[in-house]
């Protein structure tokens, strides 16, 4: 309990540090926001070519009329055309 205090206070003395702040702030500016607008632009794209192909497949094969059939084509274009994407950009 002491050991746990005694580290809580040390943490809030670093963390209350003006040149730990602007490290802080230059390293979330240079390094993590970059890679989160990167993911997040990686996964906007994802769910539209989703959102395509879904539509796509469903102009194909009715999912009332047919799920099973809808959700063999849609299982068979989304998830094996990925591993297929795997495979081309592994050979570049």
């Amino acid at each position: 309990m002491l050991l746990r205090n005694l580290l809580f206070q040390a943490v809030r003395r670093i963390a209350s540090d003006p040149r730990v702040q602007q490290k802080a702030a230059a390293t979330y500016d240079q390094e993590v926001k970059p890679r989160v607008q990167g993911a997040g632009r990686f996964a906007k794209d994802n769910i539209d070519f989703a959102r395509r192909e879904l539509t796509d497949i469903a102009e194909e094969t009715s999912p009332f009329e047919n799920p099973g059939g809808f959700l063999r084509k849609a299982r068979q274009r989304l998830f094996d055309s990925r591993e297929l994407n795997k495979t081309d950009e592994t050979e570049d």
